[in-house]
Order: structure tokens, then sequence, then C-alpha cells
């Protein structure tokens, strides 16, 4: 069943433009309608994705009652339909509980007119499978690869027409090109994954490497990774590479208890720094684009107190106002869903004209919120 809310929060701006998330300003309040269509009756796994290609909207999620990793498609109207599809089967990926800690750990991606997923299947208790599922937009039926040696998935890259290249780690960095061959580089790269990779939507991705804990940018050249280091990162992070190759990084900061958005200078190189947010006990946090490239929409859950000993759970959205049918361009935060139960995880994706929220809180849904253009 489709619900359509009504949620208010006061208004937050959260930047004056990097100076452009640095300064906090109050404002009146803001209000968003929010459509919200269950997808599963309990919880889904953290892992969580969402994609986007013309006319429809997929979403892919780990059922720990199931053990499986299940799709659901959904066309991408101005509304979202009267009830949900049933979920589409990927593969099982874990055997009876207790589950693994990387249940469900996947990445997604929908482009040229294709769609992947990269996913570590436990086929035992002592084995693990590191397994891309590959199929053309509308047909049925998966392709299967075994990739080798097994490892956390990091990212998927597309190559426009219909092929993707995977990146994953077994205790060094890996890379698979799209016509299947495992591509050999040197030197190899030590690296562990901590948190979740994050595609820079420009070919490339971020992950912390818990080996030498530092956030890292990196890129398959066709010769080896380039890495960059993303001074100040965390491993709750998400990045977005503007049209004009300029990197944006989102991080949490545990002990300062903040929201951080670090963009690249736009000659390349250095980095430049400011506060988003306060916020407490953040766990996921994305960056998608706004309006233009000097503005952002980001999304983050966090814990707050409401007195009395108590706390929710809540995913907050700060965006410019213009963008969420306000007046002005300063930026905006609201409350996206929110209550007792913990969020598990959650992912975002936007169109031209909405933006598509998937939420593990209590149940799994999916969040429709219009956009402005």
């Amino acid at each position: 069943m489709v619900k359509t809310r009504t949620l208010f929060t006061p208004i937050v701006i959260a930047a004056c433009a990097l100076a452009l998330i640095s300064c906090a300003d109050r404002g009146p309040f803001v209000n968003i309608k929010a459509e919200s269509l269950e997808l599963l009756r309990r919880p889904a796994a953290p892992f969580l994705s969402l994609a986007h290609s013309p006319g429809a909207v997929y979403a892919v999620f780990a059922d720990p009652a199931t053990t499986t990793l299940d799709l659901v498609e959904l066309p991408d109207g101005p509304h979202l339909p009267a009830a949900s599809p049933a979920p589409e089967l990927i593969d099982k990926v874990d055997v009876l509980p207790p589950l693994s800690p990387a249940f469900g750990e996947h990445v997604l991606s929908v482009a040229g007119g294709s769609a992947a997923v990269l996913y570590l299947d436990r086929e035992t208790d002592v084995k693990n499978v590191l397994k891309l599922a590959t199929r053309q937009l509308g047909a049925r039926e998966w392709n299967l690869d075994i990739l080798e040696p097994a490892g956390d998935p990091l990212a998927l890259d597309s190559t426009g027409m219909g092929g993707f290249g995977a990146a994953w780690s077994s205790g060094l960095l890996s890379y698979r090109s799209a016509d299947g061959q495992a591509a050999v580089a040197g030197p190899p790269i030590p690296f562990k994954i901590q948190g979740r990779a994050s595609p820079d939507g420009a070919g490339g991705f971020t992950a912390f490497d818990s080996l030498t804990s530092q956030l890292l940018s990196l890129r398959w050249t066709g010769a080896g990774f380039s890495v960059l280091i993303v001074p100040g990162g965390s491993p709750v992070q998400a990045s977005l590479r503007s049209s004009s190759g300029r990197l944006g990084v989102l991080s949490w900061d545990a002990k300062a208890r903040r929201l951080m958005l670090s963009q690249q200078n736009p000659a390349g190189g250095a980095f430049a720094t400011a506060t988003v947010t306060v916020c407490d006990g953040t766990r996921t946090v994305a960056l998608l684009p706004g309006q233009t490239d000097s503005n952002f929409i980001v999304l983050f859950d966090e814990i707050r107190s409401v007195g009395a000993g108590k706390s929710v759970s809540q995913v907050s959205l700060i965006a410019p106002g213009s963008l969420l049918g306000a007046r002005g361009t300063r930026y905006r935060k609201a409350v996206l869903s929110s209550g007792d139960s913990i969020i598990d995880g959650f992912a975002a994706a936007r169109t031209a004209d909405a933006l598509f929220v998937l939420v593990s809180q209590g149940d799994l849904r999916l969040l429709r919120i219009p956009l402005a253009p």
C-alpha cells in the first residue's frame, strides 16, 4: 500500500557554499510530502542499493528470513504503485543462521540497458564465493560468473554498452574487465575495506582502507588503480564527482559528532572541508547532485534525543530549499523516516523530478519525494 505522509521539520541552513555548507541559519518550517511503499514486512540486511534507468527504479536487498538476495523493479512514474511486486530472486547468499556479518554484501549498477550485481555468497560455513550476476533490462534470467579470489565487492564500472568491470578486495585490490579478463597490474596494492565503498558516479569509487586508516579515491586506469588520499575521511562516507570532474566526499566524524563535506579544489589535488551539521549515531550517508555542480542533496541517519532518556532513529535530508519546493536556495533540513526502531540502513537515488530512498527500519520501504525543477 502506498501512503502519503506530510513531513514537517525546522529549516536548518547547512551551507553557505564552501562556503557551501558551513554556516547555520534558521527559517520557517518546510512541508515535504513523501509517498511510502512497503517492499518487505520485516527489516532487511544493512546492505541496500537503489538504481534508476529511464522508466524504472531498481531496489536490491537481502532478506534474513529467506537468506536470499532479491530485486524489486518499480515503474518510475509521478507516483509509487499501489502495491509492490513480489521480489525477484537473484541468489541464495547464505546458509542457515547464524548469518555471516557480511550477509547481503553487494554492489548494484544499472547502465547501458543492462543490470549487474556483484555480491558475496557464503556457500558453506567455511567457503565464500564472489559472484557477478548480469542481465539485460527486461530479461528474466541472470548470467552468472564467479570471480577469484573471493573478497569484498567494491564497485562496478559500466562500459555504457551493457558490459561491467568489477573491483573487489581479497586483501589486495583486484579488478576484472568487462570482457571477463582478470586484470594484471603492478605493483599489488594491499587493501581491506571498512564500511562500504561508494561509487563517485564517474567510474571511480571511494573506500576506507582499514590497513592504513585512510579514505581513498580509487579508479581503474587500465594499467592499475589510481589512488588519491581524501584527508580526514572516515568509514562512513559517500562520494560524488561533478560533471567538471571535481570530487566531493561526505563523511561522518564520530569523535567530533559532525558530518563533513570535503571538496577537491577545481584544479585538483587539495581538498577544502566544511561542516555540514552536527549529528549522533550516524552509520550511513549519501551524497547526490543538487540543481547545479555547486550544490548537493545530503542524506544521513542519526539518533536524536527526545528527552526523558528516550531517543529516536531517523533519516534526515539537507538540500537547497528550492529543490524541495520552498523559496530560495538556502539549505533546508527535513526528516524522511523516524521511529523507535533502529535504522538498519538506507540507499538513495534521484531522478530529474524525484528523490527515492530505500529504508530498513522495522520493515523495508521505498520513499518517493518530489523535487522541484
